[in-house]
């Protein structure tokens, strides 16, 4: 499962948006015309404030986070870094108890995976962990530093909390958006699903089949 833990926000953030909003919108400036502003679409001004994130995520959703360019990203380095743990998604286990397999033989069955076998025996002989890891599963967990401004959270976030979003990575951002929530609840204390207004007629979790837009 995906953690999360934030680790650097933009202090005083509220009064910095305020002075921000001050210049188009004159000097009387409040939390409520600030919410309003932002429901207007007017959210350029939230790129004065940053929030930094700690994420351990599977590789796989790792690829899909670095696709919102607007978002900055360290990550684990698969040099001189070791990787010996792999996420399991909810789903396996789901697929596995249909199937009358227990959880303790998921864990195992990954614990196990013959490529993160490969990948550790190959390190133990001596071969370069840059090189070795090329063994690496896509489940593999890896970690990574992320930033982004409060305009790239607030667009990353109902990207990654469709319900068409892949779930790992959805469980991701629901964790971030929890933690922004509490930080900074002016702003991201919100439900970021508009599903009765999104425009994507092949969902189908948002209307009903023949719904038009």
């Amino acid at each position: 499962m995906p953690t999360v833990e934030l680790i650097s926000i933009t202090p005083n953030h509220m009064e910095l948006l305020k002075t921000a909003c001050s210049q188009p919108y004159g000097k009387d400036v409040t939390e409520k015309s600030i919410k309003k502003i932002i429901e207007s679409g007017h959210l350029s001004v939230l790129e004065h404030c940053y929030a930094s994130f700690l994420v351990k995520c599977s590789v796989r959703v790792l690829g899909q986070l670095t696709r919102h360019r607007h978002l900055s990203f360290t990550c684990k380095s698969a040099r001189g870094s070791v990787f010996d743990a792999c996420i399991i998604p909810d789903g396996m286990y789901d697929f596995a108890k249909k199937h009358g397999v227990p959880k303790e033989a998921v864990d195992s069955m990954i614990d196990e995976h013959p490529m993160l076998h490969a990948y550790k025996e190959c390190i133990a002989d001596g071969l370069a962990e840059q090189d070795a890891a090329y063994f690496l599963p896509q489940g593999v967990e890896t970690s990574l530093v992320v930033t982004g401004n409060f305009r790239a959270w607030f667009e990353y976030l109902p990207k990654r909390l469709c319900k068409r979003a892949m779930p790992e990575h959805r469980e991701l951002a629901e964790l971030i958006r929890k933690e922004l929530a509490k930080a900074a609840p002016e702003i991201f204390d919100r439900n970021f699903m508009g599903c009765s207004d999104c425009k994507e007629q092949s969902c189908s979790f948002g209307h009903k089949k023949g719904d038009k837009k």
